[in-house]
């Protein structure tokens, strides 16, 4: 086996278990990747050393402490990297955006902003940094919306998931219209742009301009 093919490897093998939230165990892994369990349990064997995985109860194997210290190290990176986008956005809208990552599963929090060049009069105060449910307000309920559907999806979710963005009024903020679009974004739960006006907009509009946005973003972080 050559050396890129074991690279290969082990970053599949780190895909498939980032994407199961119970673990996989060694046999698992060697039939999803179509390859023997000796040479499974050798590649889950050198991603232990380097703490990228971890063996749990019943010999699952999951996401390590090393693949968490890479994660927040590219939150970084991708925060630098959204701000011309961002500034862009709420340029040609007029109003203030925002850039939102998933944290803990169940969290959304907002990670950096954009005011207008041309400030308008009403402006919506957004707390960076002030975590809250995905399911309430238009950035969490864009992240959920990334998600595959299930029974259990709010109505909100649904909606937000056929038109490509979401829209919400006065959830987080009494009167703030919030409007954005989910992308996903590597080594963290799901992310989401957005803009929030205290006055009647353009909702077709500001959901066009976020959703490209949002593309711009995951290419931005998949570069």
């Amino acid at each position: 086996m050559t050396i890129l093919q074991s690279l290969d490897r082990g970053l599949r093998t780190l895909s498939l278990i980032s994407l199961d939230p119970e673990g996989l165990t060694v046999a698992e892994i060697a039939t999803q990747l179509g390859i023997d369990r000796a040479t499974a349990y050798r590649i889950v064997e050198t991603l232990e050393q380097h703490a990228l995985v971890t063996r749990g109860v019943g010999k699952k194997i999951r996401l390590g402490a090393g693949a968490v210290v890479f994660a927040s190290r590219f939150q970084p990176q991708l925060i630098r990297a959204a701000g011309p986008v961002l500034q862009e956005l709420a340029d040609a809208a007029g109003v203030a955006a925002f850039l939102s990552v998933a944290q803990g599963g169940d969290e959304c929090v907002p990670v950096l902003s954009a005011e207008p060049t041309r400030q308008t009069i009403l402006q919506v105060g957004y707390r960076i940094g002030v975590s809250h449910s995905l399911a309430r307000g238009a950035n969490g309920i864009a992240i959920l919306a990334l998600q595959p559907a299930t029974p259990d999806d709010s109505e909100a979710v649904n909606r937000a998931r056929d038109a490509g963005y979401s829209v919400t009024a006065g959830e987080l903020q009494h009167g703030a219209i919030g409007v954005a679009a989910g992308f996903e974004v590597p080594h963290l739960l799901g992310a989401s742009v957005g803009m929030v006006a205290m006055e009647q907009v353009d909702i077709d509009r500001l959901g066009e301009l976020v959703r490209e946005a949002a593309a711009r973003l995951a290419r931005l972080s998949r570069a």
